[in-house]
């Protein structure tokens, strides 16, 4: 077994798979909330991106906590592993329609999207901004 860390290109090209994050915010008094998530990657800037219902636990999490949050993006297959794990700060906005057609080519099949666009559950996204990122190949 070998472990190495993954260079900007790899990581961009791992991240723009259609993979689900791992979303992970403060719950005062409790452990923190941890719910999945689909994402957008930014490499240019090394930015992420997630949608979010205004009206969602997180979101409200994040309105009454520091803002900052993690993301854990991981696959296995076998013996070997990669992941990208981030931890940084967001701002919420609402919800950028480049980001909604970006995130449904990305996660949903063509006979899919269109019943999707329509009628979208979110409303919001986080632009995070990341303070770390680390990532691993374990072969």
């Amino acid at each position: 077994m070998g472990f190495r860390t993954m260079d900007n290109d790899e990581m961009a090209d791992f991240l723009a798979r259609p993979l689900v994050a791992v979303f992970a915010i403060d719950d005062p008094g409790w452990s923190p909330h941890v719910t999945p998530v689909w994402f957008h990657h930014l490499p240019d800037t090394n930015r992420f991106q997630v949608m979010t219902p205004g009206r969602s636990k997180k979101t409200r999490l994040f309105r009454s906590g520091s803002g900052q949050l993690s993301l854990s993006i991981q696959t296995a297959d076998g013996p070997t592993a990669s992941y990208v794990n981030m931890q940084g700060t967001a701002e919420l906005l609402p919800l950028d329609d480049k980001l909604l057609h970006a995130m449904v080519e990305k996660y949903l099949q063509p006979a899919d999207r269109a019943a999707y666009l329509a009628n979208p559950p979110e409303d919001s996204m986080f632009n995070i901004t990341p303070r770390r990122i680390t990532t691993g190949v374990i072969s």
